[in-house]
């Protein structure tokens, strides 16, 4: 059969209106259930399959969630976000449409306006940015969910991640080894979540009586990259701290791959540590310590709330905060060595 069947198919092979069709696919009190069963055995012999666009809007509601990130790809933990967001959304019957910014915000604001005008129910938002402005504007009365670490904790529908905490976890975790020579490694463009690992980390060294060292390099769109150059600017600055904490592990990877070429040891004569915990299960090889972000946890949250929002408009809650956790793996150990 080439065109798509539908309720009318059905009709006509059953001997049925295309109303009496529907309901019986609808379990209906008023049609018999050996007629139910006739139409659906119907409906699975011709591969019928319901027209949700069609069945939403006569029940004027949608069944879509949008979700906007920076970007897309194993090396952002972004790839993982809406892995976990689609699973949750498809196990209560809804679907997701993604669009990547590619960390433009004109680009941001579009698919914005986009997913609006497809009449997505809500809008789940990793933005590339602290500044949301233009994407409220841009969602008008369509929901808008802030999700990670860039937004302010002010917003009314935020899933936030306490990327301050993540300092203290790994000030903690690398002092316990005996390090007090420690900087943590960033990188452009600067914005909340980089704002709260660095004021994190700093308090964290600062209330043991040591001196944080920061050192921001490179662009978030090649992490990899400023990960190597953090390396030649500490070594070019002096003798190299016991241990460095990566802002992503991404970075920490383009850390790794400089200290090797450079016949540096990890963690013999230094330790690394990053942040997300992305894939690096699957690479038993790199055995980086880092920090795991909940993601499993935050994108069954986000779902909840937005698919509250679309049914209810008046959610339980409004407004979360995640912590990351701390696992530990190879990269990092006690202090071996005097400062390189």
């Amino acid at each position: 059969m080439g065109n798509r069947p539908t309720l009318k198919t059905i009709g006509q092979l059953a001997g049925l209106s295309h109303v009496a069709v529907s309901k019986a696919l609808r379990d209906a009190p008023d049609i018999s259930d050996a007629t139910k069963e006739r139409v659906r055995k119907i409906a699975r012999e011709v591969g019928y399959t319901p027209n949700v666009a069609a069945r939403n809007l006569y029940l004027q509601r949608t069944s879509t969630i949008g979700m906007i990130v920076p970007a897309m790809g194993s090396n952002t933990a972004y790839d993982l976000l809406f892995n976990e967001v689609s699973q949750a959304a498809a196990a209560r019957g809804f679907c997701v449409m993604l669009g990547s910014s590619h960390r433009s915000l004109d680009l941001e604001e579009r698919h914005c306006r986009m997913m609006v005008g497809n009449q997505v129910g809500a809008l789940l938002v990793a933005s590339c940015t602290s500044e949301i402005s233009h994407i409220k504007a841009a969602c008008g009365p369509t929901p808008a969910i802030f999700v990670g670490g860039k937004t302010a904790p002010e917003e009314p529908y935020a899933l936030l991640c306490d990327y301050r905490s993540s300092g203290v976890l790994a000030v903690e975790h690398l002092t316990g080894l005996g390090h007090r020579d420690i900087a943590l490694l960033t990188y452009e463009p600067f914005n909340r979540t980089i704002q709260q690992k660095e004021e994190g980390f700093s308090q964290a060294m600062e209330a043991r009586g040591l001196r944080p060292r920061i050192l921001r390099t490179g662009n978030a769109a090649n992490t990899l990259g400023a990960g190597g150059a953090a390396v030649e600017q500490l070594l070019a600055q002096g003798p190299l701290p016991t241990a460095l904490w990566c802002a992503s592990d991404y970075l920490a990877v383009g850390v790794l791959n400089a200290l090797r070429l450079h016949g540096i040891s990890v963690p013999g004569d230094v330790s690394v540590m990053g942040h997300d915990d992305l894939y690096f299960d699957l690479f038993p090889d790199l055995d980086l310590t880092t920090l795991r972000t909940p993601m499993a946890e935050l994108g069954k949250a986000a779902v909840e709330l937005a698919v509250a929002l679309m049914e209810s408009g008046s959610p339980d809650q409004s407004r979360q905060v995640f912590r990351p956790s701390l696992v530990v793996r190879g990269s990092t150990g006690p202090v071996r060595r005097s400062p390189l």
